[in-house]
Protein backbone atom coordinates (compact mmCIF):
# COMPACT_ATOMS: atom_id res chain seq x y z
CA UNK A 1 0.00 0.00 0.00
CA UNK A 2 1.28 3.46 -0.92
CA UNK A 3 -0.71 5.47 1.67
CA UNK A 4 -1.97 7.64 -1.20
CA UNK A 5 -5.38 6.00 -1.52
CA UNK A 6 -7.41 3.62 0.60
CA UNK A 7 -6.15 0.08 0.19
CA UNK A 8 -9.50 -1.11 -1.12
CA UNK A 9 -9.39 1.58 -3.84
CA UNK A 10 -5.91 0.48 -4.92
CA UNK A 11 -6.97 -3.17 -4.93
CA UNK A 12 -10.10 -2.42 -6.95
CA UNK A 13 -8.22 -0.42 -9.59
CA UNK A 14 -5.47 -3.01 -9.88
CA UNK A 15 -7.97 -5.84 -10.23
CA UNK A 16 -9.47 -4.03 -13.22
CA UNK A 17 -6.12 -3.86 -15.01
CA UNK A 18 -5.54 -6.59 -17.58
CA UNK A 19 -1.91 -7.32 -18.42
CA UNK A 20 -1.69 -9.17 -21.71
CA UNK A 21 2.08 -8.80 -22.01
CA UNK A 22 3.85 -11.78 -20.47
CA UNK A 23 7.29 -10.16 -20.62
CA UNK A 24 6.11 -7.07 -18.75
CA UNK A 25 4.46 -9.29 -16.15
CA UNK A 26 7.76 -11.13 -15.70
CA UNK A 27 9.62 -7.83 -15.36
CA UNK A 28 7.18 -6.60 -12.70
CA UNK A 29 7.55 -9.89 -10.83
CA UNK A 30 11.35 -9.61 -11.01
CA UNK A 31 11.21 -6.05 -9.69
CA UNK A 32 8.94 -7.05 -6.81
CA UNK A 33 11.11 -10.01 -5.80
CA UNK A 34 14.29 -7.95 -5.91
CA UNK A 35 12.85 -4.81 -4.25
CA UNK A 36 13.47 -2.70 -7.34
CA UNK A 37 11.06 0.27 -7.50
CA UNK A 38 9.16 0.60 -10.77
CA UNK A 39 5.94 2.49 -11.56
CA UNK A 40 2.82 1.30 -9.76
CA UNK A 41 0.28 -0.54 -11.92
CA UNK A 42 -2.25 2.32 -11.92
CA UNK A 43 0.52 4.82 -12.73
CA UNK A 44 1.53 2.63 -15.65
CA UNK A 45 -2.02 2.85 -17.01
CA UNK A 46 -1.93 6.64 -16.67
CA UNK A 47 1.37 6.82 -18.55
CA UNK A 48 -0.03 4.67 -21.37
CA UNK A 49 -2.98 7.06 -21.64
CA UNK A 50 -0.64 10.06 -21.82
CA UNK A 51 1.42 8.44 -24.57
CA UNK A 52 -1.63 7.88 -26.75
CA UNK A 53 -3.09 11.31 -25.97
CA UNK A 54 0.05 13.42 -26.29
CA UNK A 55 1.78 11.40 -29.03
CA UNK A 56 5.31 12.56 -28.14
CA UNK A 57 8.10 12.01 -30.63
CA UNK A 58 11.06 12.53 -28.31
CA UNK A 59 11.07 11.46 -24.67
CA UNK A 60 13.62 11.95 -21.91
CA UNK A 61 13.42 9.75 -18.81
CA UNK A 62 15.44 10.22 -15.64
CA UNK A 63 15.67 6.92 -13.77
CA UNK A 64 15.62 3.77 -15.89
CA UNK A 65 15.83 0.98 -13.30
CA UNK A 66 15.20 -2.25 -15.27
CA UNK A 67 13.71 -0.38 -18.24
CA UNK A 68 10.09 -1.11 -17.37
CA UNK A 69 8.57 2.35 -17.82
CA UNK A 70 10.71 3.07 -20.90
CA UNK A 71 9.39 -0.08 -22.55
CA UNK A 72 5.81 0.76 -21.53
CA UNK A 73 6.10 4.20 -23.12
CA UNK A 74 7.77 2.94 -26.29
CA UNK A 75 5.15 0.24 -26.74
CA UNK A 76 2.23 2.60 -26.16
CA UNK A 77 2.77 4.91 -29.13
CA UNK A 78 4.15 4.33 -32.62
CA UNK A 79 4.86 8.05 -32.83
CA UNK A 80 7.96 7.85 -30.60
CA UNK A 81 11.20 8.33 -32.52
CA UNK A 82 13.59 8.56 -29.55
CA UNK A 83 13.38 7.66 -25.89
CA UNK A 84 16.56 8.54 -24.01
CA UNK A 85 16.73 7.21 -20.46
CA UNK A 86 19.38 7.83 -17.81
CA UNK A 87 20.32 5.36 -15.06
CA UNK A 88 23.06 5.88 -12.48
CA UNK A 89 23.42 2.24 -11.42
CA UNK A 90 25.54 0.22 -13.84
CA UNK A 91 23.89 -3.10 -12.96
CA UNK A 92 20.40 -1.68 -13.53
CA UNK A 93 21.43 -0.14 -16.84
CA UNK A 94 22.76 -3.53 -17.95
CA UNK A 95 19.49 -5.28 -17.03
CA UNK A 96 17.49 -2.56 -18.76
CA UNK A 97 19.57 -2.94 -21.91
CA UNK A 98 18.82 -6.68 -22.06
CA UNK A 99 15.10 -6.07 -21.49
CA UNK A 100 14.96 -3.40 -24.19
CA UNK A 101 16.78 -5.66 -26.65
CA UNK A 102 14.37 -8.51 -25.86
CA UNK A 103 11.56 -6.25 -27.07
CA UNK A 104 13.49 -5.17 -30.16
CA UNK A 105 13.22 -1.55 -29.01
CA UNK A 106 16.93 -0.72 -28.94
CA UNK A 107 16.46 1.33 -32.13
CA UNK A 108 14.16 3.67 -30.18
CA UNK A 109 15.29 3.44 -26.55
CA UNK A 110 18.77 4.78 -25.76
CA UNK A 111 20.08 3.90 -22.30
CA UNK A 112 22.77 6.09 -20.77
CA UNK A 113 24.58 4.92 -17.64
CA UNK A 114 25.40 8.00 -15.58
CA UNK A 115 24.27 10.60 -13.06
CA UNK A 116 21.03 12.25 -14.23
CA UNK A 117 21.94 15.74 -13.04
CA UNK A 118 25.42 15.67 -14.58
CA UNK A 119 23.90 14.38 -17.81
CA UNK A 120 21.28 17.13 -17.89
CA UNK A 121 23.97 19.80 -17.71
CA UNK A 122 25.36 18.57 -21.04
CA UNK A 123 22.13 17.81 -22.91
CA UNK A 124 21.21 20.20 -25.72
CA UNK A 125 18.36 18.34 -27.41
CA UNK A 126 14.71 19.30 -26.95
CA UNK A 127 12.04 16.84 -25.85
CA UNK A 128 8.25 16.96 -25.93
CA UNK A 129 7.79 14.65 -22.94
CA UNK A 130 10.06 14.31 -19.90
CA UNK A 131 9.52 11.70 -17.19
CA UNK A 132 11.34 12.42 -13.92
CA UNK A 133 11.67 9.31 -11.76
CA UNK A 134 15.21 9.50 -10.35
CA UNK A 135 16.47 10.67 -6.93
CA UNK A 136 13.42 12.22 -5.23
CA UNK A 137 15.39 14.77 -3.25
CA UNK A 138 16.79 16.22 -6.48
CA UNK A 139 13.50 16.85 -8.32
CA UNK A 140 13.75 20.63 -8.16
CA UNK A 141 17.29 20.57 -9.55
CA UNK A 142 16.21 18.22 -12.32
CA UNK A 143 13.19 20.34 -13.14
CA UNK A 144 15.16 23.59 -13.46
CA UNK A 145 17.17 22.08 -16.30
CA UNK A 146 14.42 19.91 -17.78
CA UNK A 147 12.13 22.89 -18.32
CA UNK A 148 14.83 24.38 -20.56
CA UNK A 149 14.98 21.11 -22.54
CA UNK A 150 11.20 20.96 -22.96
CA UNK A 151 9.54 21.91 -26.24
CA UNK A 152 7.09 24.81 -26.10
CA UNK A 153 4.03 22.60 -25.71
CA UNK A 154 5.80 19.74 -23.96
CA UNK A 155 4.83 18.05 -20.71
CA UNK A 156 6.88 16.99 -17.69
CA UNK A 157 5.64 14.12 -15.54
CA UNK A 158 7.18 13.47 -12.10
CA UNK A 159 6.54 10.26 -10.19
CA UNK A 160 6.50 9.57 -6.41
CA UNK A 161 5.74 13.18 -5.50
CA UNK A 162 3.45 12.21 -2.59
CA UNK A 163 6.13 9.79 -1.39
CA UNK A 164 4.14 7.10 0.43
CA UNK A 165 1.86 9.75 1.88
CA UNK A 166 4.68 11.43 3.83
CA UNK A 167 4.30 14.68 1.88
CA UNK A 168 0.74 15.16 3.12
CA UNK A 169 0.91 13.54 6.56
CA UNK A 170 3.70 14.45 8.96
CA UNK A 171 2.97 11.42 11.16
CA UNK A 172 4.05 9.14 8.30
CA UNK A 173 7.45 10.78 7.85
CA UNK A 174 10.38 8.50 8.64
CA UNK A 175 13.43 10.15 10.17
CA UNK A 176 15.78 9.01 7.40
CA UNK A 177 13.42 10.51 4.80
CA UNK A 178 13.05 13.99 6.34
CA UNK A 179 15.32 15.74 3.83
CA UNK A 180 13.60 14.16 0.83
CA UNK A 181 10.17 15.09 2.21
CA UNK A 182 11.20 18.71 2.84
CA UNK A 183 12.62 19.04 -0.67
CA UNK A 184 9.59 17.48 -2.35
CA UNK A 185 7.23 19.74 -0.39
CA UNK A 186 9.27 22.78 -1.41
CA UNK A 187 9.23 21.67 -5.05
CA UNK A 188 5.47 21.07 -5.13
CA UNK A 189 4.69 24.35 -3.37
CA UNK A 190 6.87 26.24 -5.83
CA UNK A 191 5.30 24.65 -8.92
CA UNK A 192 1.74 25.10 -7.67
CA UNK A 193 2.32 28.79 -6.86
CA UNK A 194 4.18 29.68 -10.07
CA UNK A 195 1.84 31.20 -12.68
CA UNK A 196 4.32 30.32 -15.41
CA UNK A 197 3.18 26.70 -15.17
CA UNK A 198 -0.02 24.72 -15.37
CA UNK A 199 0.18 21.65 -13.18
CA UNK A 200 -1.95 18.91 -11.69
CA UNK A 201 -1.11 16.54 -8.85
CA UNK A 202 -2.65 13.15 -9.53
CA UNK A 203 -3.08 11.00 -6.38
CA UNK A 204 -2.56 7.60 -7.98
CA UNK A 205 0.27 5.15 -7.41
CA UNK A 206 2.78 7.03 -5.28
CA UNK A 207 1.54 10.39 -6.51
CA UNK A 208 2.38 12.08 -9.83
CA UNK A 209 2.45 15.67 -11.04
CA UNK A 210 1.92 16.85 -14.60
CA UNK A 211 3.56 20.16 -15.51
CA UNK A 212 3.58 22.29 -18.64
CA UNK A 213 4.18 25.93 -19.40
CA UNK A 214 1.19 28.25 -19.11
CA UNK A 215 -0.16 29.63 -22.37
CA UNK A 216 1.63 32.82 -23.30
Amino acid sequence: MTNINYEYIEDYIRNLIVCDDEKLAEMRSFADKNFIPIVEMESEEFIKFLMVTLNPEKILELGTAIGYSAIVMAKSSKNIKLLRTIEIRENMAAIAKKNVEAYGLDNIIEIINGDAYEYLKTEEEKFDFIFIDAAKGQYEKYFDICIELLDKNGVILCDNVLFRGMIANQSLVKRRKITIVKRLRKFLKRIKSDKNYISSIVPIGDGMILIRRANE
